[in-house]
Order: structure tokens, then sequence, then C-alpha cells
């Protein structure tokens, strides 16, 4: 009786710790860990309920077989991953549903910390942006724990989530799961904080939101070319702002705090994670826009290229099967002639 009495008051212990400034670490673990299994659960129903919808939509296939040509394979390259084209499209379909809830995950996040950021300086609204920050915790916690899994039981493990991958989520998960709870019994009412958590997951909302779309383009269409440069280049804008300039901006503001209160401990350890996210930001959030804006940005020329590019993996997967009947097309000439033509 008691242990159920203490289930049921559980959502309302949850809720209280949401809106206690005096919260302590102990409870604040409570709900991180049941922000975790919360977010755990959401991704678990998207999985069950849109995978099969989207491995059943050949528009979506065709998407990905696209994305592919585009930067898919130099993707894999820089991974030092081996995945052919149908094994690209086969892994990026099984994760379609992940990356719908990963920038819905990450509007929430960021949707909380928007009366702070606003400037209420009331305890509710310093309470929603830390809730922010416990909430993307929640989830890198629950992704860590994820990819781990994955690694360590499934029979392609090593290779859907190859040690380049694994490194940069840990990059990604830095800081919220070394600072986050931290900073909340700290710093909670510091506004660089509620910022940072508008910011950074808004942001990626925005930047996976884009992509989700952008990569269903079809660019040997002239509208849809045009549609495409048009969104990576706001995105190229909302990315250099928030996750450049500002992030720049706010993290000085946040190391010099520390300084300033001659917290060590928390200004080395910043300083690390504030150059790692830097990195990844320019890397993987701004440099990516930028560069599909500029590679794809001419019209007929890059839509040429493009179909060529759609074209050539179909003949990358007959080049095989074209070797093995090079006797019969040596001695049959004018059909070679022929397909290469077509080729």
């Amino acid at each position: 009786m008691d242990s159920l009495g203490a289930l049921s008051a559980l959502p309302r212990r949850l809720v209280a710790t949401a809106f206690d400034p005096a919260a302590t670490p102990h409870d604040l673990l409570l709900l991180v860990s049941a922000l975790a299994l919360f977010w755990h659960g959401v991704f678990c129903l998207l999985h069950k309920f849109l995978r099969p919808f989207a491995q059943r939509q050949q528009w979506l296939r065709r998407a990905m077989g696209a994305e592919y040509d585009r930067v898919g394979r130099a993707m894999c390259k820089a991974l030092n991953v081996k995945w052919s084209r149908e094994r690209y499209i086969e892994i990026t379909l099984n994760d379609w549903p992940k990356m719908q809830g990963i920038y819905l995950q990450h509007f929430v996040g960021g949707a909380l910390a928007v009366p702070a950021v606003l400037g209420y300086g009331d305890n509710w609204a310093t309470s929603l942006a830390c809730l922010g920050v416990l909430s993307e915790m929640g989830w890198e916690l629950s992704d860590m724990a994820d990819i781990f899994v994955t690694r360590s039981l499934a029979a392609d493990g090593k290779e859907r989530m190859p040690n380049a991958m694994v490194l940069i989520m840990m990059v990604h998960h830095s800081m919220t799961l070394t600072l986050g709870l931290p900073l909340v019994l700290r710093y909670r009412e510091l506004r660089e904080l509620h910022l940072m958590t508008f910011n950074l997951q808004w942001a990626a909302a925005i930047a996976i939101g884009m992509n989700e779309y952008t990569k269903c383009l079809d660019l040997t269409k002239q509208r849809q070319m045009v549609t495409f440069r048009i969104l990576n280049g706001v995105g190229f804008v909302i990315m250099a702002w928030m996750r450049g300039f500002h992030w720049i901006v706010l993290s000085a503001k946040l190391l010099t705090r520390f300084y300033d209160d001659e917290e060590m401990t928390f200004l080395c350890l910043g300083s690390v994670i504030c150059v790692l996210i830097s990195a990844f930001n320019f890397i993987l959030c701004i440099y990516p826009f930028g560069r599909k804006m500029f590679k794809f940005g001419a019209s007929a020329s890059m839509s040429k290229e493009l179909q060529t590019q759609e074209t050539g993996d179909l003949t990358e997967s007959d080049d095989e099967s074209n070797e093995d009947a090079s006797e019969e097309e040596t001695s049959q000439p004018d059909e070679s002639i022929i397909s290469n033509d077509r080729r």
C-alpha cells in the first residue's frame, strides 16, 4: 500500500519539484529520470506508428535515395562507413520516425524557455526555462542509452552506429549531461542560461525540421530547387545567428560569470565544452546549410548534374552485373554501344 501511495503521489511530487527553486539534487535527478522515461515512451510510440507508414511511402524512399546522392555518400565517406545506396535508404527510413521526434522534443524544450526569454522574471518562468534544460537532459540520457544498447545488442549495431557517429553524439550531449544539473542548481535565474536553452534547442528544431522537408524536394524541378535554396538560405542565417554569433556571445558571458564567481570547476569544464560545442555548431550546423545553399544554388546546370547523380548510382549498381556479362557484350558490340549510350 505504501508503494502504491508513493507511486500515485509521484506526478504531484514531480510537478512540485519542477517549480521548486530550492529543489534538491536528488529530487531533480528523479525529475530527469521521469523525463527520460517520458521521452523514451514518446519515441517508441513514434517508431511504432510512423515506421510502417514510412516504409510504405515510395516518395519518401525516392527522397532518401536523392539525399544519398546529394550529401549521404559524402557523409558515409566522412564517417568511414560502407553503406551502399540501398543500405543508406534502409537505415534512414528506419530512423525517419526518430528524426520527427527529435525536432518535436527540441521544439518543446525551447518553448519552455520562451517566457523567461521574453523577460518574465517570476519563479514560474524561471522554473519553466530550467524544466527545458532538464527535459533536454532526460532526452539525451535516453538517447545515449539507446545508442549504446543498439551498438551492444543489435546484430548490425556497430554498422548503424559507427564510432565517429557515437563520438559526434557524445560531443553534442556533453554540455547538458555534464553542466545541465549543476547550472540549474547554482544559476537557475541566470538569463544567459535561459537564452542558451532557447537558442540551442530551437535552432536544432528548425535545422532538423528544414532538413527533413528539403530532403523531400525534387531538385530537378526548377520551382522546388528555388524552394530548396531559399529554405537553406534561411536556415543558414538562423544557424549563423543562434549557433554562431549569439552562441559565442552567450558562452563568453557565461564563462565570465564563472570567473567572477570564482567557480573554477565550472570555468574549466565550461571552457572545454564551449570549444567542443562551437566546433560542432560550425561543422554540423552552420556549414552544411551554407554548403547546400551554394552548391545546389545554380538552377539549370545543377538540375542536370542532379539528374546525372541520381541515375549514376543505378549505373554503379549495375556495374557488377555488367562486368559479369562482359564477355557477352563483347560478342554483341552493337548492343554494348547502345547500352553505353544510354548510360
